[in-house]
């Protein structure tokens, strides 16, 4: 009889426990989730605009070509060459400028979500708990051990 009133405690004491932790795994579980999402969202507007980019340095290419085939004349060629060859550095600077910019801020944002998980973690009653099942753990036993 005592091995069933001592079940009965253990679980009703433990509940508390397990409904911690589940709750404290689903804000973490949730948090995580939405900053996947937030990441998925910033590489699609990345890679958007690296395509925007690629397609530019095509179509300025396309007008290369066909502005030599349509040159009259080797100054026609040089000077569309120049052209081209000046595009080629800005673009090589834009491209060096996107990414920086992106890279600092995917870094900017990881870093929030690393002090939200830090500051949830903080704020979550997982510490309680365990500082609890100490001190909860240790009352069945000197229970049983008195009965």
């Amino acid at each position: 009889m005592s091995e069933a009133k001592y079940t009965q405690t253990s679980n009703s004491e433990t509940a508390p426990i397990g409904i911690a932790l589940g709750s404290a795994f689903i804000k973490e579980a949730e948090m995580w989730t939405r900053a996947h999402s937030d990441f998925l969202a910033r590489t699609e507007a990345m890679m958007n605009d690296w395509m925007r980019r690629q397609r530019e340095v095509l179509d300025a290419s396309s007008r290369l070509i066909q502005r030599l085939c349509e040159s009259h004349n080797i100054i026609d060629v040089v000077q569309a060459q120049q052209e081209w060859a000046s595009d080629c550095v800005h673009w090589t600077a834009s491209e060096i400028r996107a990414v920086g910019n992106d890279a600092t801020a995917t870094t900017r944002k990881a870093v929030e979500w690393l002090g939200e998980a830090v500051r949830e973690r903080g704020d979550q009653p997982l510490q309680k708990t365990k500082a609890r099942t100490k001190t909860e753990a240790d009352h069945p036993i000197q229970r049983a051990a008195a009965e």
